[in-house]
């Protein structure tokens, strides 16, 4: 791996970032709360309750029952019924109230009038206050800063020396959540999906005076079960502050109902008169009684859109959620913190991924990923919890696609540094080899003047030290011949000086400097022969400055073998036909041959060990590691020249 462990953090911690960002980003997009919303309704169809609790019933009111009627009698015919219905032996009723009910009309009526309008529903309220309960209309608790709960204290029975109600709000009044919205919902937070069980609310715009209210249905279960002598199951649903999933039993229509007009009959006091007490004891008796209004496109309705397609009433929303909290089979919705914690660690996973595999196994982990999650939101559905799927896996998807271009161009830019770094040790290296190979030429051309020019120099003085009569003109010519020679060698050294640099055909490598040659040879004429090669690459050390020597005089041995071949055995010089080059590497061992399959004409030729070529090659023979270099001539006449040596480390 390129990166180190400190880059290996960063990286981590880029996949965590990008997943806490996306998943910002998501959840504000409408198209996946909605596709999300739909895969949810989805599994609730498919996980639709067979049979709803036999406990519950409703009476539906359509508005046009209490059309005919006064504001007062109104209230009245309400509270009338109710009392037929408890003493039915309902076990608890819950009133949804007309919406005009909910406040007290004070502004509209004087004092007087208003308590007698009010009054039939407040003596209800004060003769069977543990057998009732008043629903209150709120606003999604979820998407409120501060929600707010309306105290109908206008039907609550008053104590005028304490100066507060007899009856606590709360053992009476229980909230439910409603937006219109909800009758086209876009996302799964929806009134007409989730509901609270539980919620503290702002009494008061002007005092932020703070009370905790249960929801309608709960506080229904708890005096449901207190009038059944049932086990207490309210209060743990009481400790429940998160959200849950409403649980659908089916279309609207699938709870067991009652029609008002079925109920009371018609009369001149304009009240409640049941036709058959003793049939609607037989269908109410301990059951609870929803009570309220079912007609479409009707404020008082609260309609909401269902899972199944069908718009239902928020009396049977309720009643879905109560037969939910009666069999313990509600959805349990778990906080924001849960599922931001469960996209940090996938996030997490796809990164350790992405960063150890960029191949076909990436694949299999996200799919890993991916399918370990569907499992785990199986499991947790059948435990009675939900969890997001859509937005989670939308975030992890485009998490580990970002992140993957991320290390892409990062280690791209890692190769790049290590590229340029590397050309920098190779330059080094080169000019390391340059100065140590222009070191040993310079040695070579001092020692052979110093064995050469100077040595006949020094000769022909000490002629002229010992000899008295002497031939000035031979004196003269043989100086003169020396001094030439002597400018010769500078020359080559100021020559040499300029040319000094590495070969650049050999810096991919020995054998493709000398195939390179080879075609460059062949393609200007100068070689005819036919040419065989058996090259290999060599694992050569780039790096190392003695390599980088060693393969220049390699190299130069192969063009001085092979200028052998040229001058000396191809035609019209010999009858060669074809040109053997071999390079091969065993261990550390090198081996390059050099054959042709002619012979050699005598007059061109002289195989002797002396000759200016022959001095070169032991020379560089002896410059390499281990280097040995031997030429040996066939019977058949073919020439072979060998050179072997061993790699630096």
């Amino acid at each position: 791996m390129l990166w180190r462990k400190s880059s290996q953090i960063k990286f981590l911690s880029l996949g965590i970032t990008c997943s806490v960002f996306y998943n910002f980003i998501f959840s504000q997009i409408p198209v996946v709360q909605k596709l999300e919303l739909q895969l949810q309704d989805t599994f609730l169809r498919l996980n639709q309750p067979k049979t709803p609790p036999p406990e519950i019933i409703l009476v539906k009111i359509q508005p046009q029952d209490l059309a005919n009627q006064k504001l007062s009698l109104g209230r009245l015919f309400y509270a009338d019924l109710v009392e037929h219905l408890l003493k039915a032996g309902a076990s608890v009723v819950v009133l949804n109230l007309h919406n005009d009910w909910e406040e007290s009309p004070e502004i509209e009526y004087p004092v007087k009038i208003t308590e007698t309008i009010n009054k039939p529903l407040k003596n209800l309220v004060k003769n069977h206050h543990k057998q009732i309960v008043l629903v209150t209309r709120t606003n999604s608790i979820t998407n409120s800063k501060k929600p707010k709960f309306f105290i109908y204290n206008h039907l609550l029975p008053f104590d005028s020396e304490r100066l507060k109600p007899l009856i606590p709000p709360e053992t009476i009044q229980g909230f439910f959540e409603y937006e219109p919205e909800a009758e086209a919902p876009t996302h799964l937070g929806s009134t007409a999906r989730s509901s609270h069980l539980v919620s503290p609310f702002f009494l008061s715009e002007k005092i932020d005076q703070i009370q905790t209210f249960k929801s309608n249905t709960l506080l229904v279960l708890e005096k449901w079960e207190q009038q059944q002598q049932k086990v207490n199951f309210s209060s743990r649903l009481a400790k429940i502050t998160t959200p849950v999933e409403i649980k659908f039993w089916g279309k609207s229509g699938t709870f067991p109902f009652l029609e008002l007009t079925s109920i009371c009959q018609p009369n001149k006091d304009k009240k409640c008169l049941v036709a058959s007490p003793l049939k609607l004891s037989q269908q109410v008796r301990n059951k609870v009684v929803f009570i309220g209004f079912v007609e479409a496109n009707n404020v008082q309705t609260m309609a909401m859109l269902s899972p199944f397609g069908d718009s239902m009433a928020g009396v049977e929303i309720q009643a879905n959620i109560m037969a939910s909290l009666m069999t313990d089979s509600f959805l349990q919705i778990p906080s924001k913190w849960v599922e931001f914690i469960i996209v940090i660690l996938g996030g997490f996973l796809i990164s350790i991924g992405v960063y150890n595999y960029q191949n076909w196994r990436l694949l299999l982990i996200i799919f890993a990923i991916f399918s370990g999650y569907l499992g785990l939101c199986l499991i947790v559905w059948k435990c009675k919890w939900i969890l997001l799927i859509i937005q989670p896996l939308f975030v992890w998807t485009v998490t580990g696609i970002s992140i993957f271009i991320y290390l892409i161009f990062g280690r791209q830019k890692e190769v790049i540094a290590l590229q340029n770094y590397q050309i920098t040790q190779l330059k080094a290296a080169e000019q390391e080899a340059i100065l140590s190979r222009t070191r040993k030429i310079l040695n070579r051309i001092a020692a052979d003047i110093h064995d050469g020019a100077l040595q006949e120099l020094k000769l022909v003085m000490d002629k002229i030290e010992l000899e008295s009569d002497l031939d000035i003109d031979l004196i003269s010519d043989k100086l003169t011949a020396l001094g030439q020679e002597i400018r010769n060698k500078l020359s080559n050294i100021r020559d040499l000086t300029e040319k000094m640099a590495v070969t650049p055909i050999l810096q991919k490598g020995l054998d493709i400097g000398i195939k390179t040659t080879l075609e460059e040879l062949v393609n200007s004429g100068k070689l005819t022969l036919q040419v065989i090669t058996e090259i290999q690459p060599l694992q050569e050390p780039q790096f190392n400055s003695i390599w980088i020597e060693h393969r220049e005089e390699i190299y130069r041995f192969f063009r001085e073998a092979l200028n052998n071949v040229i001058q000396h055995a191809q035609p019209p010089h010999g009858t060669a036909t074809q040109v053997f080059v071999s390079l091969e590497q065993q261990g550390d061992k090198c081996t390059l041959v050099i054959a042709n399959d002619g012979a050699i004409l005598a007059s061109t030729y002289r195989p002797k060990k002396g000759g200016y070529g022959t001095k070169i090659m032991d020379t560089i023979a002896n410059e390499l590691l281990d280097g040995v270099w031997e030429i040996s001539v066939l019977p058949n006449g073919e020439v072979r020249v060998t050179l072997s040596w061993h790699l630096p480390n």
